[in-house]
């Protein structure tokens, strides 16, 4: 689905050139949920706005069902770290922005909107200003926007950081069931280690200056995942622990 090829990427900073990444090979399956986990400065956000379109590497390409990517694609929504919602449009409104860019048909695109709401809890919220809304529930109506116009892929740059530890674990179970009844392909950066196991079919490890991939750790553990008492509790802390000691800076590694 998703082919990372080569990918360096330089830019020019203050004290001269820097190099983001170096020598990227990475492959996403269809349907995969991959996870870029890193410490600042290693890339993780780079490297998704170049598979994004948003940025165009140095060197090396990155391909999707094929195609070589050189700007954004329509198929391939992206959600920030903030819900970026406009504040003066309502829940619904703010969810429909993508049918009025992409020019979708507006009777599907408010069924469909309809149907996220429902799927994320938000029903009853279509009406609301995002000022009546908390943090966790504005993230959701930024994930039923990215989810609008049905993506092959979402790639999402630390979406829940700003949110608390308890409403972070909330809405990655409710990735899970979305992820589980759409179609669709998800990048994921994040620095929590926890969100990583909870959401990841396979974890990146990055490692920094330059960015490039430690290593792909296997989340064999069974879905839905939580980290609470259950039976595969253990897997899951013997996960977390691997990808911390690889997260250690590499003199301590």
């Amino acid at each position: 689905m998703i082919s990372i090829e080569s990918v360096d990427h330089r830019f020019r900073g203050r004290a001269g050139e820097v190099q983001a990444l170096a020598g990227i090979d990475l492959t996403v399956e269809t349907g995969e949920f991959l996870t870029l986990v890193g410490r600042s400065g290693c890339g993780k956000s780079t490297l998704l706005r170049i598979v994004a379109g948003l940025l165009t590497p140095t060197s090396g390409r990155v391909v999707i069902d094929g195609e070589p990517v050189r700007r954004p694609r329509r198929d391939v929504s992206f959600m920030f770290q903030k819900s970026a919602l406009l504040p003066w449009r309502s829940v619904l409104a703010n969810v429909l922005l993508p049918a009025e860019t992409l020019r979708l048909d507006q009777a599907a695109a408010r069924r469909r909107a309809g149907e996220l709401l429902e799927l994320t809890g938000l029903t009853g919220f279509q009406k609301a200003l995002p000022k009546e809304l908390s943090g966790g529930m504005q993230q959701r109506v930024a994930l039923c926007r990215a989810l609008l116009s049905e993506p092959r892929v979402l790639l999402m740059d630390e979406p829940f950081s700003a949110l608390d530890a308890l409403t972070r674990e909330e809405l990655s179970i409710e990735l899970q069931r979305i992820r589980q009844e759409q179609d669709t392909t998800f990048v994921f950066v994040t620095h929590s280690i926890e969100e990583a196991v909870l959401l990841a079919d396979r974890v990146v490890v990055m490692r920094a200056r330059p960015g490039g991939i430690r290593r792909i750790v296997e989340v064999d553990v069974p879905r839905p995942r939580s980290l609470g008492h259950h039976a595969h509790a253990g897997r899951v802390t013997e996960l977390s622990a691997e990808l911390h000691e690889l997260l250690l800076p590499n003199e301590a590694a």
